[in-house]
């Protein structure tokens, strides 16, 4: 048909088919161009149809333009219309996904000001309030989130049972909390995967190695290739043959809680999953790090080629001389903190390894039965010292070991801040904070 004899109807026809073809495209391909492409056609008729710019919103979101579906999303909660509360939803999802906990608070209280019905609305609010540092109120609102569900759309529970579980192991919520939502979860939806695997792990942080390891094998039986399925199995295993051996061994299971091994793996394979490991750190540190300190710093090195690579310590240590192999001799001020720590070397570490090793009885701040990786020094005696379940502490001559931080995941992120970088952990819970 010719634009001669068109009417508003046949325009508003057209429309309509352009913004229905854009939506299709999106739930198919959310970064396809033509999205954007389509959607502003629509815009361009009509700018003030808010659908339309959450639409657009959300692409460029998908796209990885933050910014962008920010200005659009705060534009349609603007104009406070029939699209306000998605909007707000939209704005609270973003804050989510760029570790903001106090926006996505903000935006979830805004929401739930507009709309109570939607457990979901109440499950994002829980994830927030824990995020934020009201871990038991957050918490209590997960679970009230589930029974909202259960009472109004008992469909969704699985959905819902899962998700508590997720923003529990989220917010650092304890073992035993995570444990109990993990398995009210698997029961209602046993193909869960990722919560069944966490689950498998936590069930090693409770001793119950026989639970784990039969949870590993179900996860085997539906991935065969899942390397961290594999790990649950071989873990579990290992356990148990220590216990069935523990009184023929050296080592028994008592030795093993002492050392914090397996609580250390289950924190690190949760970091890991949450995006705050060591790893994670590292690299947001070097986006930020002050040119004045990057100078100081050796380059990294394959510990592959490293021929005592077993003397440096995996817990914590290996990371690190991968990552910068040392820092040179009293530059430690570099990092502008109250004491002048610098990072070891990989043969600083060996070196000083074997000297404890040689003369354990020259050095009773090293005892051989503990576990313990030296990672910086001052260079005048003091060291931090990664030591059981991952704590790093001060370690002087003659005086108890001083805790520094709860992980030296956790120094590193807490070195990121300080130099403006972002901050993804949750807020910890007052039980795992420091003494002042």
């Amino acid at each position: 048909m010719s634009d001669f004899g068109r009417t508003p109807a046949d325009d508003a026809d057209a429309l309509e088919r352009t913004l229905d073809l854009a939506w299709e495209l999106f739930a198919a391909q959310p970064e396809h161009p033509k999205v954007a492409e389509l959607a502003l056609q629509v815009l361009a008729a009509q700018p003030q149809r808010s659908s339309v710019s959450l639409l657009l919103g959300n692409h460029r979101e998908f796209c990885g333009e933050a910014d962008e579906a920010r200005r659009l999303y705060l534009q349609v909660a603007g104009r406070r219309d029939g699209q306000f509360v998605n909007a707000a939803r939209a704005l609270r999802h973003l804050a989510f996904a760029e570790r903001d906990h106090p926006e996505a608070l903000r935006w979830a209280d805004t929401v739930l000001a507009e709309e109570h019905e939607d457990w979901d609305d109440w499950m994002e609010l829980g994830s927030a309030q824990a995020l934020c540092g009201e871990h038991e109120e957050g918490w209590r609102q997960l679970d009230e989130a589930v029974a909202l569900c259960a009472r109004t759309v008992p469909d969704e529970l699985p959905k819902a049972l899962g998700k508590r579980g997720v923003y529990l192991l989220g917010s650092l919520a304890p073992v035993d909390r995570f444990v109990h939502a993990a398995e009210e979860a698997i029961r209602a939806d046993a193909a869960n995967s990722w919560v069944a695997l966490m689950l498998g792990w936590s069930y090693l942080v409770q001793y119950r190695f026989t639970d784990a390891e039969q949870l590993g094998l179900r996860l085997l039986r539906e991935d065969p290739t899942e390397d961290l399925a594999q790990n649950l199995v071989g873990t579990a295993r290992t356990m148990l043959r220590v216990a069935e051996n523990a009184q023929a061994k050296d080592i028994t299971l008592e030795d093993i809680r002492r050392t914090g091994v397996i609580e250390l793996g289950w924190q690190q394979l949760r970091d890991r999953m949450l995006g705050t490991d060591l790893a994670s750190a590292l690299a947001a540190l070097d986006d930020v790090l002050p040119a004045d300190l990057r100078a100081t710093l050796r380059p990294g090195i394959s510990i592959s080629d490293e021929p005592e690579a077993d003397k440096i310590g995996s817990m914590v240590a290996e990371d690190l001389v991968a990552w910068h192999d040392g820092q040179q001799p009293g530059s430690g001020s570099a990092w502008s903190l109250a004491e002048p720590f610098r990072l070891l070397s990989a043969a600083e570490i060996i070196a000083m390894s074997a000297e404890i090793e040689a003369d354990q009885a020259a050095h009773p701040d090293w005892p051989e039965n503990e576990v313990w990786e030296q990672v910086m020094t001052d260079d005048a005696g003091t060291y931090l010292v990664a030591v059981a379940f991952g704590t790093l502490v001060k370690r002087r001559p003659g005086h108890p070991d001083e805790p520094v931080a709860a992980s030296m995941a956790d120094w590193v992120w807490d070195r990121v801040a300080g130099f403006g970088g972002p901050d993804p952990r949750p807020a910890p819970r007052k039980t795992d904070e420091l003494p002042g």
